[in-house]
């Protein structure tokens, strides 16, 4: 009696089609879980760029005794803000591009372009903020939300101290408390 006996080998084209059809299935659930912890990073971030430059603007006004001057645009390709010196809080904007441009005798101290293209934009009650040197008080008070396109936002309230408080409207976002 003749035994012959077979050994297999590798994988079955019915088990690579179910293997594959299982890993399919976990990265069609798994890519917008990532897209949307990436898009809530770069909320955070976005905001604590804001936070450190709005702080900037309060000490760098106290340090050099001159006002610095904060200008919001919104535009369609994206949202702007400049930080400047000058004698009035119009002598910095920015420009269609995103880039600063000031008059004579001002000077930019800081230009932040987020591009539609970010899924992010700034939103300003105002159009712009003075910081002034007196104690770092600012002239006009205001309100600075970050949002992302799915709907989660950051909130920044500039008191007239110059005080930045912050805070989540809505749905809390991250460590951030809701806004009361």
């Amino acid at each position: 009696m003749i035994h012959t006996s077979i050994k297999s080998r590798g994988f079955s084209l019915v088990e690579c089609c179910v293997s594959l059809g299982i890993s399919a299935l976990i990265a069609a659930i798994a890519v917008p879980s990532m897209d949307k912890t990436r898009l809530r990073q770069s909320l955070q971030l976005q905001a604590q760029t804001v936070m450190t430059d709005l702080q900037q603007a309060r000490s760098d006004a106290v340090l050099h005794g001159t006002s610095v001057h904060l200008r919001f645009r919104q535009l369609p390709e994206g949202t702007c803000y400049v930080l400047h010196t000058g004698e009035a809080p119009n002598d910095c904007q920015c420009s269609a591009s995103g880039e600063a441009v000031c008059r004579a005798g001002a000077q930019a101290v800081r230009q932040h372009w987020l591009p539609s293209s970010s899924r992010l934009t700034l939103v300003a009650n105002v159009n712009g903020m003075s910081f002034h040197s007196r104690q770092g008080t600012v002239t006009a008070t205001g309100r600075i939300d970050l949002r992302s396109d799915d709907g989660a936002t950051i909130r920044h309230i500039v008191s007239i101290a110059g005080r930045v408080r912050t805070c989540s409207p809505g749905r809390a976002v991250a460590a951030f408390p809701a806004c009361a």
